[in-house]
């Protein structure tokens, strides 16, 4: 293990840098292994870590600043002749002509096309790619499961631009309100309301016309969740168990005195993945029950069955009435996947998205990401919302377009 300050080896299991002092405290939530602080991806098995912490194995995405400095070198300048070769001059500019002219030809007849824009509009082409309609219930839960960077409605988005701030936009991406909120998650889109956590993961609210917000509830709430009328959340604040806050009482309730993270909606039932298995809590009877007993990330629910992903970079569901379970898809690269409801959508190791079809039994690559650094992924009907390398980007999964909806 290697000192992120000094660069000094350290002991594995080190608390402290023997040499320097900095703190070295910091679990991979997937293996288990000791990582430097602010770590993005574990040095032992690879996987995206959480934020800088073990205790949410799915979603919180929030980028960390790079802690790799590269030493400062001297180099002694190298003797060049200042003796000027016209002839390769000439062909150069030539060479850059012609490239200049393929790369404008390969733009405007290419499959996949890329439309920059860092702030306002993106292009008026944009229309052949986004179709956009309000958010079902499994891309709501399966977004919420990721953090809940992403909500829709039939006219507006609601996501944060590249300065971390909430925005509204129209359906061609052009930015049409800027609110004066940073680093909001869980967004829950309801009517014209929007409700979300911000920055200190207190539970709050938005009008999205008057710009107008306040905070509801002064907890740290993850993985919160829209449902008749109530939110309910992971209470971190105590031991992360289950609340729910009733919005016309404006008051908050423990439900269950156990570990938990997403949760899924099915009538009187909530399905909730826990640290080792997935539950149900009867909000009726106040009765659970084990589905599946062993460790998974994330859930989504679909036509009585849970999909989810497990340890051995694999997703797999299981039959909620009879409890019987499958394997999927083996080898994906990342533990986090994101549904709609007609498709299950996952990074392979070879750093594309595939879509695999309900109705289908192989997978296609629907966007290839620019880098490993995939920092968000989000759902409305079928077009996904990626976060590659920071920039966010809209892809169209029937035809495979994408546009740079904010650009870092």
């Amino acid at each position: 293990m290697i000192c992120p300050r000094c660069h000094k080896e350290v002991p594995e299991g080190s608390h402290f840098c023997p040499h320097c002092g900095i703190p070295l405290d910091d679990k991979c939530p997937h293996c288990g292994h000791q990582n430097i602080p602010g770590a993005k991806f574990c040095a032992f098995c690879g996987r995206p870590l959480v934020g800088g912490t073990t205790r949410r194995p799915q979603g919180s995405f929030t980028p960390t600043e790079d802690i790799y400095h590269e030493e400062e070198k001297t180099y002694e300048p190298e003797k060049v002749s200042h003796k000027v070769n016209w002839k390769i001059v000439l062909i150069s500019v030539l060479v850059l002509i012609l490239a200049t002219t393929g790369a404008q030809y390969y733009l405007q007849h290419s499959k996949s096309i890329k439309f920059s824009d860092s702030n306002t509009s993106v292009s008026e082409q944009i229309n052949s790619i986004v179709k956009l309609k309000k958010t079902t219930v499994i891309e709501q839960s399966s977004n919420l499961s990721n953090d809940g960077m992403v909500a829709a409605d039939d006219h507006y988005i609601y996501m944060s631009n590249t300065n971390n701030k909430l925005v509204k936009l129209d359906k061609n991406m052009n930015v049409v309100k800027t609110y004066d909120i940073k680093y909001a998650t869980y967004l829950n889109l309801v009517g014209e309301k929007l409700y979300y956590t911000d920055r200190d993961h207190h539970i709050s609210v938005l009008d999205t016309n008057t710009g107008k917000h306040e905070t509801l509830q002064d907890v740290s709430a993850f993985y919160m969740t829209y449902h008749d009328g109530k939110l309910y959340y992971q209470n971190d604040s105590d031991n992360e168990n289950l609340y729910v806050y009733d919005i016309s009482s404006k008051t908050s309730t423990k439900l269950l005195d156990e570990h938990i993270y997403n949760m899924n909606f099915n009538g009187d039932i909530i399905y909730l993945t826990g640290k080792s298995s997935i539950i149900s809590y009867n909000m009726t009877t106040k009765a659970t029950d084990t589905i599946y007993n062993e460790q998974v990330y994330g859930s989504v629910y679909r036509d009585g069955y849970l999909y989810f992903t497990t340890p051995k970079m694999a997703i797999g569901r299981v039959n909620v009435q009879t409890k019987e379970s499958q394997i999927i898809l083996n080898n994906i690269g990342y533990s986090m996947f994101v549904m709609s409801d007609e498709a299950i959508y996952y990074v392979g190791s070879d750093a594309k998205m595939y879509r695999l079809d309900f109705n289908k039994k192989e997978p296609t690559a629907v966007y290839q990401f620019q880098s490993h650094r995939i920092s968000g992924m989000q759902i409305v009907n079928d077009h996904l919302f990626v976060k590659d390398n920071q920039d966010w980007k809209v892809v169209n999964t029937s035809n495979t377009k994408y546009a740079v909806i904010f650009e870092n």
